[in-house]
Order: C-alpha cells, then sequence, then structure tokens
C-alpha cells in the first residue's frame, strides 16, 4: 500500500514571477526541512539539472521569460516555472505556474503545487501558512492522503480532490475540503467565519485570506481518520449548499 502523502495546492493571485516572491517561496522550503530541498530541476519534468542553491534557482529556473502570439497578436509578456524533484529521504515534488496575462491586460492566477510523502516531525501546516502570506490565495489546500480516500477506481470529483484541482467558470464550486482551506475573497459569500468558528473549528486570517482547518492537528488525518471525517463532514454543513462536488465521506473498505 503506498504511504501517505501531502498535497498543497494554491490558486496564486500575487506576482508569483517576482524574484522577491521566489526567494520567498524557495527559502521558506529549504529551510523548513534540509529534507525538503529540492535535488533535480526542470521546466518540461526531464529533470536532468542539479539544484545549485537558491541564487542559481532564481537566475536560471524561476521565471522564464516565454513571447506568445494569441490570433495573431502578440500577448504580454508570460513566464514559464519551474519542476522540481526530490529522490532522496522523503522524497517529493513540486511545480510553480505563473500566472498568465492575456491580451485585455488581466492576470489570470498562478499555481503553486507540492507533494510530499507524510513524515509527522515536518512542520507542513507552517510551510502552508507561509506560502498562503506570499501567495494571496483565491483558493488553497493543505491535505494528507491516504489510503482511506484512494481509490484504483475514482469518479471524476475524487480524482480532481486527489491532484489539487479547485472549479472554475465551467465547473463551479470546489471538489471537497482539504485539512486546511485557504478561501480569498472569491469565496467570501461561501461561508460565515464567525459560524465556523463557533462550531470549534480552527479558522485564522492571513491578510485578507480566511484559513479553516478541520481539526487542531494534521495527523488526525492519518492517526485517526474517522474524527476527522466525522469533523469534516461537520465542518461542510456550515458552508452554503452546493459548493463542495462531493458530499458523502467514505465508507469503510477493504483495501487491496
Amino acid at each position: 500500500m503506498p504511504k501517505p502523502s501531502i498535497l498543497i495546492s494554491i490558486r496564486a493571485t500575487a506576482e508569483t514571477e517576482a524574484e522577491e516572491f521566489g526567494r520567498s517561496f524557495v527559502q521558506s522550503l529549504c529551510d523548513e526541512d534540509p529534507r525538503l530541498v529540492p535535488e533535480k530541476l526542470s521546466i518540461t519534468e526531464s529533470y536532468n539539472d542539479p539544484f545549485l542553491g537558491i541564487d542559481d534557482f532564481l537566475a536560471n529556473w524561476w521565471a522564464i521569460p516565454v513571447k506568445t502570439t494569441v490570433d495573431g497578436q502578440w500577448r504580454p509578456d508570460s513566464f514559464d516555472g519551474p519542476f522540481w524533484i526530490r529522490k532522496s529521504a522523503l522524497a517529493s515534488r513540486g511545480r510553480v505556474n505563473h500566472g498568465i496575462t492575456d491580451l485585455r491586460h488581466h492576470k489570470h492566477p498562478g499555481k503553486i503545487w507540492f507533494e510530499c510523502r507524510w513524515a509527522k516531525d515536518v512542520n507542513f501546516n507552517r510551510l502552508f501558512d507561509a506560502w498562503v502570506k506570499l501567495s494571496h490565495p483565491s483558493i488553497g489546500m493543505l491535505h494528507v492522503f491516504t489510503d482511506r480516500e484512494r481509490r484504483g477506481s475514482q469518479t471524476e470529483e475524487e480524482s480532481w480532490f486527489e491532484t489539487g484541482s479547485f472549479g472554475g467558470p465551467a465547473k463551479p464550486g470546489l471538489p471537497n475540503i482539504g485539512w486546511a482551506m485557504a478561501f480569498g475573497a472569491d469565496h467570501a459569500t461561501d461561508f460565515d467565519a464567525a459560524r465556523i468558528r463557533a462550531g470549534g473549528f480552527p479558522v485564522d486570517e492571513i491578510d485578507d485570506v480566511t484559513i479553516i482547518r478541520v481539526t487542531d492537528k494534521l495527523s488526525d488525518v492519518v492517526d485517526d481518520f474517522d474524527y476527522f471525517s466525522r469533523r469534516r463532514a461537520e465542518l461542510k454543513s456550515l458552508f452554503r449548499p452546493g459548493l463542495f462536488w462531493i458530499t458523502e465521506e467514505p465508507n469503510e473498505r477493504e483495501i487491496v
């Protein structure tokens, strides 16, 4: 059976391509735990180049300018972002997709995506908070996926949840609630923070973003999934109806 894995997925509204953002982002990753430092880098997932430190990462990998055309018109500058991977102890992988500016000079959100093998002694919650503060997300999630939520055959909604994908204009709503969710202004009408706090759920504010956690400890998802699952169902009932696509908690089942 696969080991539990952490997923951080953030739809970022900040200028992620800025060098200052990149330095703070990768510094927070490397400082959190030596086992999170990237080993190989890529912009195509080939991973042939070594991570040579933060300065090299920023200069050569963080934001690579790209010129493209749309219907014969030059689109404003956009940037390719980095992919990274680590195969040593505490294997992980991640990527940053910088936001795209369209022909009307409207900036579409970027994305931060990070997956890592679960380790109880790594403070993934602190890392998530640091990235939320940096990125000013419209939506973000931190979760631990265990066999209780993994299936060999998934529904579309379950697949969206496990890959850290969020809804959009063509598919409004959100797949599910992860252990921690960051809600920006786009979701301000989806919940009443005071009501959720009164229900005993941890609620924090970082600038204009509300972070709601299902339980006090991320490890509850691994150590006591039944408790986490029960609390998640209770939390979900405090949001506006129809927001989440997945409405039922996983049933007990034999893992083959």
